[in-house]
């Protein structure tokens, strides 16, 4: 029966939960996957070393430059985040056959609902690696990252990261290590050796199908989300598998939103191998020495032009064709110096630019000249083309078709004819290709192979134009203007799907069965604006665009960091169906991270009108930041496990000041060890292990302890920070924790930065965070005792997943408990719920 309702308290608890929350101070088992804005008195120990640890990494160091980026009350209640998996988001347009693998990348999601102008909202998704996989403007242009059209690489490559790499190592030149080189092929050109990159979001899926069939995304070791920001810490993957070598690297990322579209975004790395160990952690195994701080880029058919200001005058002109300052986009890897001398758009020291980079929405016009494309010729030697492979070149001279007998392919529709297009079963990137009559025969083969009109301006489009309609086909790859001698066929890709579709397109378009006289098809941009014919209402003020802002480099070898930093930038081919990816990256270079150091970046990324990009860039650059942090230079708090016979937990101080104190309320447990939030001298990063639903635990400072093959594992392949050898197929795959059944993926928690050997005591010890509690009564699990003895436990009160089962009244103390008890209380409380039980 329902309890009626009474204006006093009840004599005992009610088995039916309450609507409301109950006024007790104690709090629940099960931590709500949406934190709260601010810690309350009821957050998990857990969840308080947490953020005692994230928040000491990111902010307690000597010369820590204070965030200007502030909460407030306002931006409290515009920021939002969940833990939980609210689905894919049908406006990004991931890549379809990746879409099966969002759920368990997925970390946690932040959103900014701006009150003054919701076209500045924006939603971010982050992974378990603390790395931004989204970013989506839902009132401007949409999703803001490639769709991920990357083989073997869902959501590994395409997103916003740190990567970090040892060059000493990294496909070493000469086979100078030859133990992690393939070296047993009978040619010594195929001799390779092993790639060196640590990601920040997970392994590609190229190691054997067993290891490969589910991706690996880069392990989440903490994180917290307070106020208008949140903090995540992960463990770095080597990307690619299957690798010899280990990696040495904690990621931590900060996202604060500081209103207005703008996010701050603070990127640290630390490398976390022990500088006492000389054995293995020698330079050559454990140095970094060179980085991505950070990659990423942005979807180009979205964001299809670059912007930067003038360094020599800090001006960001875009107002005309003829004066906007746009990027060349060359293919990636095409950005070095041009005999023709420095362009826009070629690799730079950040000191050599304006500190932000702006990607613009379609609409913008700029004067790039274009080299009209002329399909290939037949040579005069062969008339007939009778050898087909030999019988064409790519491009002749009009003064060879008028006076040497070159002759060029012409693209045309017969009169009285149809394109007569065909399918063809080979999809480019899943897109139909078409065979269609648009030429004379006698041709052989050629092979333009393009996507754009200019490689180092994708956003040139190609286009099959009708001067008799003035019908434009968007071609989104030639293949071959021309192929076999005895037909007419032009070979090419149209973005569309189904096969009946494309061929109804191009059919249609240049339909010619009612004409007398061939329809002659001109190739031009698609581009819907001519830049040398602009209309007189042009205004790209009002265009839709998405900002980096880094800096100008100053403080490298200025007292934040060695070395020196350097912007890249590239293309891919763009469009649906393609990878349609704008690559961006800042480089860290010239300097090493060595063992039990740090490195820092704080930089931003907001959305705006192309028109207040200038003024929000110019203010923000000021406020980035680069440091470089010794061991030494920490101010952290003091970590305390306490154990029992069975189980360990970990106590952070409340503050940092002279370390702190903890405290545990269990007479029974031990203080077993104590060690830092931070690195420290000697203090190096400690892990928890676990593996799978097994009972394999582990605390101590090696993650690779349940690997297959590491020497802590009983193995003889491995032994971290130290690498295998991929000449002789001993492989480091931290992904797996059990030879015997690959599906078992380990799990880690950063517990925090402990003498090697300190805590010995609690290395095999499972982790319980209850055991401080005032009682040293164990929490029995479901599977502990039989079926019929247990008393169930309402889903609302499971802690992370697992459900509690209590089968005796508490003990009696003198102490409140630190966790609410499911038994009648002795006494009736006198406090009334604040909501009636239902």
């Amino acid at each position: 029966a329902v309890p009626s309702l009474s204006a006093g308290p009840s004599e005992g608890p009610s088995v039916v939960p309450s609507e409301g929350p109950s006024a007790s101070a104690a709090p629940s088992l099960d931590p709500s996957a949406k934190p709260s804005a601010a810690p309350s008195s009821g957050e998990t120990p857990t969840e308080g070393l947490d953020r005692a640890l994230l928040e000491d990494m990111l902010t307690s160091y000597a010369n820590h430059g204070t965030s200007t980026c502030v909460n407030t009350q306002a931006l409290e209640d515009a920021t939002s985040f969940d833990f939980n998996f609210p689905g894919n988001n049908a406006g990004s347009n991931w890549y379809p056959d990746f879409l099966q693998y969002e759920e368990g990348l997925f970390g946690a999601i932040m959103t900014h609902t701006d009150p003054d102008d919701e076209a500045l909202n924006w939603q971010i998704r982050i992974g378990t690696g603390g790395n931004m996989y989204s970013h989506y403007a839902p009132n401007m242009y949409g999703e803001t990252m490639p769709p991920q059209k990357h083989d073997n690489s869902p959501w590994i490559d395409e997103v916003q990261q740190m990567v970090s790499v040892n060059n000493e190592l990294n496909q070493n030149v000469n086979q100078k290590y030859p133990q992690f080189c393939n070296t047993t092929d009978a040619d010594p050109a195929k001799h390779t050796c092993r790639p060196y990159f640590v990601h920040q979001a997970g392994a590609y899926q190229r190691d054997e199908a067993q290891y490969s069939n589910n991706p690996f995304f880069s392990p989440t070791l903490a994180r917290h989300c307070e106020g208008n920001s949140c903090i995540f810490a992960s463990w770095g993957t080597q990307a690619h598998v299957a690798t010899p070598f280990t990696s040495p690297i904690i990621y931590f990322n900060r996202y604060t939103n500081c209103g207005g579209g703008v996010i701050e975004h603070t990127q640290m790395m630390h490398n976390f191998a022990d500088p006492l160990d000389t054995t293995l952690a020698t330079p050559v195994n454990v140095d970094q020495n060179y980085f991505n701080v950070g990659w990423g880029g942005v979807r180009s058919s979205t964001l299809p032009f670059a912007l930067e200001p003038d360094p020599t005058d800090d001006t960001l002109p875009y107002e005309t064709a003829n004066t906007a300052r746009y990027l060349k986009l060359c293919p990636w890897g095409e950005d070095g110096p041009k005999s023709t001398g420095p362009w826009r758009g070629e690799r730079k020291n950040l000191n050599n630019l304006g500190g932000y980079t702006t990607f613009v929405q379609d609409g913008l016009l700029v004067n790039h000249p274009l080299t009209p494309i002329q399909p290939w010729c037949r040579t005069p030697t062969d008339t007939t083309c009778s050898v087909a492979a030999t019988c064409m070149v790519s491009s002749c001279t009009d003064e060879q078709v008028s006076n040497e007998g070159y002759v060029r392919v012409e693209l045309k529709v017969a009169a009285g004819g149809t394109p007569n297009c065909r399918a063809i079963s080979a999809r480019w990137n899943g897109l139909v290709q078409l065979e269609c009559d648009m030429r004379d025969s006698g041709f052989g083969q050629t092979r333009p192979s393009l996507s754009s009109l200019d490689e180092c301006a994708p956003w040139t489009k190609i286009g099959f134009y009708n001067p008799v309609t003035g019908g434009m086909l968007e071609v989104a790859f030639l293949r071959h203007w021309s192929w076999r001698n005895n037909d007419k066929r032009v070979h090419f890709t149209v973005y569309e799907t189904d096969e009946d579709a494309a061929k109804a397109l191009v059919n249609n378009m240049f339909d010619n069965s009612q004409g007398t006289s061939d329809l002659l098809i001109e190739v031009r941009p698609t581009a819907s604006i001519d830049p040398n014919n602009v209309p007189p209402n042009y205004d790209p003020a009002s265009l839709n665009t998405f900002t980096m802002v880094y800096g100008e480099g100053e403080d490298y070898n200025n007292g934040g960091a060695s070395g020196h930093s350097r912007r890249r930038i590239g293309s891919t081919q763009q469009g649906v169906g393609m990878r349609d990816y704008t690559v961006f990256t800042i480089n860290w270079m010239g300097s090493r991270l060595k063992p039990g150091e740090t490195y820092s970046n704080r930089s931003f990324m907001f959305t705006s009108k192309l028109s207040n990009v200038k003024s929000t860039a110019d203010n923000l650059k000021l406020k980035t930041e680069i440091d470089e942090i010794s061991n030494n230079e920490w101010t952290p708090r003091r970590i305390d496990i306490y154990t029992t016979t069975s189980s360990f937990m970990a106590k952070s101080a409340s503050g940092t000041g002279n370390l702190g104190q903890t405290s545990c309320g269990n007479q029974a447990a031990t203080l077993t060890c104590s060690g830092r939030s931070t690195p420290a001298v000697n203090y190096i990063a400690h892990f928890h292990v676990t593996c799978g639903e097994t009972t394999m635990t582990y605390f101590g400072k090696d993650p690779y302890r349940f690997a297959p093959g590491s020497v802590t594992n009983g193995g003889t392949d491995f032994e971290f920070p130290g690498h295998g050898n991929s000449a002789q197929g001993k492989y480091v795959r931290s992904s797996v924790c059990n030879a015997n059944d690959v599906t078992k993926r380990p799990a880690w928690k950063l517990i925090g930065f402990f003498e090697a050997g300190a805590c010995a005591a609690a290395q095999t010890l499972a982790y319980d965070e209850a055991v401080c509690d005032s009682t040293s009564r164990r929490l029995p699990e479901i599977g502990d005792v039989k079926e019929d003895a247990l008393l169930a436990v309402p889903p609302s009160l499971s802690l992370r997943g697992r459900r509690f089962l209590f089968l005796q009244e508490p003990e009696l103390t003198s102490k409140p408990s630190e966790l609410p008890s499911l038994a009648p209380s002795m006494q009736p409380s006198k406090l009334p719920s604040l909501a009636p039980s239902m």
